[in-house]
């Protein structure tokens, strides 16, 4: 997760320079937070797996003011399609809880303005507002002169000679709760999109509100289900759309029309672009809900054939998406045994950073987002904020992982925590904001550090935290997984020398340690891996078979918190 911030308190100023950070290739989608203010840039996210959420609807704002009669440098006009405020070229990118703005103004003075322009495959777009004049939104392939205007940032998306006669175009889009305001053929495009629960806002000019671009050989065009068509204009002057070209394809599925809307509905575009069968309507309400007045060559749906409309038929397609349906994000909150490590610091990782593959492996359907950072306790993770940020993302069906004790046992102020009083009240912080948000809180016992008796029995050093952590869980109600117990049970089976390939042991000469090292606290990629299992197991399969270690003595406690080689944690 990055947060972009532009007075710097952040990890990025700008969500260009965020984006233009990520690396390609990864499958779990990098999670941008915007914090509240206004970004004044035009973005293009030309990235694959992406999501981008705001921390206010309403109060995170990206705006610009491109337009049609922006002069190029050869003093022609740059149209509707270099005008966007906010553009997607990536595949599987998601934006949330934000609003994007074209502010250039009414298009009678200055031609369209494109707030956003969805050009990439499987789009997500929840709670977003899209607020401008003319063509609003635009969810459609590029054109060359597009590409030459963004380059280098084209991404995956489609691209076609012309978007007026473009052949059969294969992206989609879904819209979830969103605002979009606007008033000339402000939703607009070729591309398949489901629209759910969406408002439509017709400004004071007045205008259409869709002006699909469908080709013929396309089964689905716009889909408006459950959604609410109102505005600012005189009553009866907002229509509900025209074909931009032949054939074009637009539905409204138990829509709510108020007094705005034309009760003629649709309208041509000409006398050869003309509405057809494949405009139509089911189950209207409001004030506009009687049909009667349409315009006669519209359809009027039955039962039967508006119920072949959903979300899978009409944004399937090859990959079967299903957009409505989310994958679950497991969101984890630890220290550095659970963090990510760069590649400088091979062979050491956290066991969280082998949990996607263990469930990929498992066949699970869900991504990781490793929030874990070195060094952090229960209380300085939360003093950071960096819990607050993750309640923002998180979404109902997604789990909050937590496992802290590491540093929460250290005599450091700003980490230490009482393990009777205060370390289970941040704990219970953890578990409010999971169950704020619909997500799941699951606790889980740190993993046990290698420290072996002269006897070669494995010695528990986390003092009175485990059991505070398990009473926690019983008293909330909260799944526990027993890392704790889990690990010694693993590392004792392992013994003295063959736990070094669990822990992070390399001898001297290696490519990142010249020096070797002996650290007993953090692991290597096999404890890594193998400890990832355990929890997933511990998850999956609850067992109360592990146990019977000896506890230090309350003497030796303090001891062996300050024999660690690693300060880490």
């Amino acid at each position: 997760m990055y947060i972009i911030a532009s007075d710097g308190s952040g990890d990025f100023t700008s969500i260009q320079q965020a984006i233009d950070a990520i690396p390609g290739g990864g499958q779990a989608p990098t999670i941008l937070l915007l914090r509240m203010e206004e970004f004044h840039e035009r973005v293009v996210v030309n990235k694959d797996n992406v999501r981008i959420i705001g921390e206010a609807r309403d109060r995170t704002v990206i705006t610009a003011s491109g337009c049609a009669k922006d002069p190029n440098p050869d003093g022609t006009e740059r149209g509707t399609f270099l005008s966007a405020t906010f553009m997607v070229t990536g595949n599987n990118v998601e934006v949330e809880n934000l609003t994007i703005r074209n502010d250039a103004g009414d298009g009678r003075d200055v031609g369209q303005a494109v707030a956003v322009y969805a050009a990439g495959d499987r789009g997500v777009w929840r709670n977003v507002r899209m607020i401008a004049h003319q063509d609003t939104l635009f969810c459609g392939p590029l054109m060359q002169k597009v590409v030459d205007f963004i380059a280098p940032r084209q991404g995956g998306a489609e691209c076609v000679e012309s978007i007026g006669d473009s052949t059969l175009t294969h992206s989609r889009q879904y819209f979830e709760d969103c605002f979009i305001q606007g008033d000339v053929d402000f939703i607009f495009g070729p591309y398949r999109c489901w629209f759910e629960r969406c408002t439509l806002f017709m400004n004071k000019r007045a205008g259409w509100y869709t002006a699909a671009n469908t080709p013929e050989e396309q089964p689905y065009g716009l889909v408006f289900h459950n959604c609410r068509l109102t505005g600012e204009c005189e009553e009866g002057q907002a229509r509900l759309g025209r074909p931009w070209r032949k054939f074009a394809r637009t539905v409204f599925l138990n829509c709510e029309m108020d007094e705005h809307v034309s009760p003629q509905g649709f309208t041509d575009w000409d006398e050869a672009k003309i509405v057809t069968e494949r405009y139509a309507e089911y189950g209207t309400t409001g004030a506009r809900a009687d049909q009667s007045t349409r315009h006669p060559s519209q359809k009027r749906m039955t039962a039967t054939e508006a119920a072949d409309y959903s979300v899978q038929e009409v944004l399937g397609g090859w990959d079967g998406w299903q957009p409505d349906r989310r994958t679950p994000t497991w969101f984890m909150c630890g220290d550095s045994t659970m963090a990510n490590y760069e590649k400088s610091r091979y062979p050491m990782m956290g066991w969280g950073q082998k949990l996607q593959a263990r469930l990929n492996a498992a066949g699970i359907r869900a991504y990781v987002e490793n929030c874990a950072v070195n060094g952090r306790s229960s209380k300085s993770f939360i003093a950071e904020k960096r819990l607050n940020f993750i309640e923002l993302c998180l979404r109902r069906g997604d789990k909050l992982i937590v496992s802290f004790s590491h540093n929460d046992e250290k005599k450091d102020p700003e980490r230490c925590t009482d393990a009777h009083i205060t370390f289970p009240q941040y704990l219970g912080m953890y578990i409010d904001a999971a169950r704020r948000q619909g997500a799941e809180p699951i606790l889980a016992t740190p993993i046990a550090r290698r420290m072996f008796s002269e006897e070669g029995r494995l010695i528990p050093t986390h003092g009175a935290y485990p059991d505070a952590i398990r009473n926690l869980a019983d008293y909330r109600g909260v799944r526990l997984v027993d890392m704790e117990k889990a690990t010694m049970k693993m590392v004792q089976a392992a013994g003295v020398e063959g736990s070094t390939r669990i822990y992070c042991h390399a001898p001297a000469g290696s490519k990142n340690y010249p020096e070797g090292v002996a650290d007993n606290s953090h692991l290597q990629e096999e404890g890594a891996s193998r400890i990832a299992a355990l929890f997933l197991n511990g998850l999956l399969n609850p067992s109360s078979e592990e146990g019977g270690f000896e506890s230090a003595a309350d003497g030796d406690f303090e001891d062996l918190i300050a024999r660690e080689d690693s300060v880490l944690c």
